[in-house]
């Protein structure tokens, strides 16, 4: 289902138009010669980023930009790559698709960049995949999880680091119906993302028999949480799934104890699995269920660190444990360098078409878990494949707070799921 607006779909398009303008005026590599020219001699490795600093992704944002640069100092810190230093440019596209493939654009045109990292979020970064696919530049998307993005699109240089959206949830549908539920409320906000995402829902939902009984969207930054949640509770779900973003997720999580809602399970997207939501919302979190891609207690390893060193350099440097989305951010580094390490060779810059081939047919790990995308001559080319997703809960940790914990899949669990009723 596609639910962006005209003026949305025609962004990757002037994009791509934009850029190709370059490649013609000789601002661009030409994407016919993917090598590109060589560097004059064996300076630092540069990489480049747009990165929603400012705007309504930016607490996302921020976080996977942190990611970047803690995988970066690290990567610095062991000798670079092949002895060359790692250079990384992040300038802020405040949460804006149009700007973010601006911005792209110009690391492109300006000749100095080696490889590129994504923004967040899917509809952004479909706008930047348009700049980059058309100008053979390899670009790791650590952010972007709506299956339209690959699906029947044959990209040959971008690859996708997280779990598929419409996997995203699909387990807290099996730990409600454990839980006893057999009504569903499938809420979630009019965008790519989240629409994915409930594709996934619906057709767990399905296979598990729950009945739905309230299945709406609402249009970006208009959801009334309340009204919605009470709407629910009239229609009796017992698993209430779905949601947005990060602000979507706290609303839901307020309003329902402020309607007097209880549904024995509450799952939600892009919120829960950050360490700072019950920070945002207090004991309202307890049972609150979502998605993560990774979790700090995992035992995993990538070309820079391994997943322990991560939590522990990050710890150090924000006073905080890290969330998925920072997780995410250096995961893409890792890959990225692993690939870099492979495709340079003496004093010049990187075979782009090496490194290409590198993102496309490796098994690999990094501190996010196996990595494995559809290869380069699939319909879904750059999709990942390798990777699978958590169910984390907030519960209760024993000394009076929360505590973030894996509930599923359940040979990963390292705690039993709660329920609000």
């Amino acid at each position: 289902m596609n639910h962006k607006s005209r003026a949305a779909r025609t962004l990757p398009v002037r994009s791509a138009l934009a850029v190709l303008l370059l490649v013609a005026t000789g601002c661009v590599d030409d994407p016919e010669d993917p090598t590109g020219p060589p560097p004059d001699d064996g300076g630092p490795i540069t990489l480049a980023a747009a990165m929603a600093e400012t705007g309504r992704h930016s607490a996302e944002g921020i976080e996977v930009a942190r990611g970047y640069r803690l995988a970066v100092e690290i990567l610095n810190e062991k000798g670079g790559i092949r002895g060359r230093t790692v250079q990384l440019e992040i300038r802020d596209d405040g949460s804006d698709a149009e700007a973010s493939a601006r911005l792209y654009a110009g690391f492109i045109a300006s000749g100095t960049v080696d490889a590129l990292l994504g923004p967040f979020s899917s509809p952004i970064t479909e706008a930047v995949l348009a700049v980059t696919e058309a100008a053979g530049v390899p670009t790791v998307a650590p952010m972007a999880a709506a299956p339209s993005i690959w699906a029947e699109r044959q990209r040959q240089w971008s690859i996708q680091l997280l779990t598929p959206g419409p996997t995203y949830l699909q387990g807290s549908v099996e730990v409600a119906v454990f839980g006893g539920a057999q009504t569903a409320a499938i809420v979630y906000e009019n965008s790519a993302f989240p629409a994915s995402v409930v594709e996934g829902v619906r057709e767990a939902v399905r296979r598990h028999g729950l009945e739905i009984v309230l299945d709406r969207s609402y249009e970006i930054g208009a959801a009334d949480h309340e009204a919605i949640a009470a709407a629910a509770r009239d229609a009796g779900a017992d698993l209430f799934i779905g949601g947005g973003y990060t602000a979507d997720a706290a609303g839901f999580a307020a309003a329902a104890p402020a309607v007097g809602y209880r549904p024995v399970l509450m799952s939600l997207l892009l919120g829960p699995g950050q360490p700072r939501f019950a920070e945002a919302v207090g004991q309202a979190a307890r049972c609150v269920a979502g998605n993560a891609p990774w979790h700090p207690a995992i035992q995993t390893a990538g070309f820079v660190a391994d997943n322990e060193t991560f939590v522990r350099r990050y710890e150090a440097a924000h006073g905080k444990t890290p969330g998925y989305h920072a997780a995410g951010g250096f995961a893409a580094v890792e890959l990225m360098a692993e690939g870099l390490d492979q495709a340079i060779s003496g004093t010049g810059g990187p075979d782009r078409a090496a490194l290409r081939d590198f993102l496309f047919s490796a098994r690999t790990g990094t501190i996010a878990g196996p990595y494995e995308v559809a290869p380069i001559d699939d319909a879904e080319a750059g999709a990942q494949r390798g990777l699978k997703g958590l169910q984390v809960q907030w519960q209760d940790d024993g000394a009076g707070g929360l505590a973030l914990r894996i509930v599923h899949p359940w040979a990963a669990a390292n705690a039993v799921p709660c329920y609000m009723r």
